[in-house]
């Protein structure tokens, strides 16, 4: 990832704690990531029912934002989401996915690695630090807040 894109990614992480509606992701693992990233979220796994029911399970929610891995399969379940989310009242993000994707392409494969990217980024020294003075606007967890001291 370019040292530009650090700043960005940081902010999409926050977004994805700060988010309310329901998550959809592939599976268990893309969760567990998510948990250790701070995300407090409703998590709907799509390895657990068919696409048919997981769009009505989660058209019950204000907002659902799909995360789907970034590979092909990835790209065909969330188009497919969207397709089945169409008629319902819920707002879908599918953009979010989209700019994770083309920020982190490069360095991890789908939702479960972005922990891993995430901790080589805040815990290493920080090469988003000199590009602007601001700090992130979200709360940092715990773990990394104790790995930087």
């Amino acid at each position: 990832m370019y040292a530009e894109n650090y700043k960005r990614f940081l902010e999409l992480i926050c977004k994805l704690r700060e988010f309310e509606g329901a998550l959809i992701v592939e599976g268990r693992r893309d969760e567990v990531a998510l948990r250790n990233l701070g995300v407090r979220a409703e998590i709907i796994r799509l390895s657990r029912l068919p696409l048919t029911e997981i769009a009505l399970t989660s058209s019950s929610y204000k907002e659902v934002m799909i995360l789907t891995d970034f590979d092909r399969k990835g790209d065909e379940l969330a188009g497919k989401l969207l397709r089945y989310l169409e008629g319902y009242p819920c707002r879908v993000d599918a953009e979010t996915r989209r700019e994770l994707k083309k920020l982190v392409k490069k360095d991890v494969k789908g939702v479960e690695d972005l922990y891993g990217l995430y901790l080589k980024i805040s815990v290493s020294d920080p090469p988003w630090r000199g590009f602007d003075e601001e700090e992130e606007d979200c709360d940092t967890p715990d773990f990394v807040r104790k790995a930087e001291v």
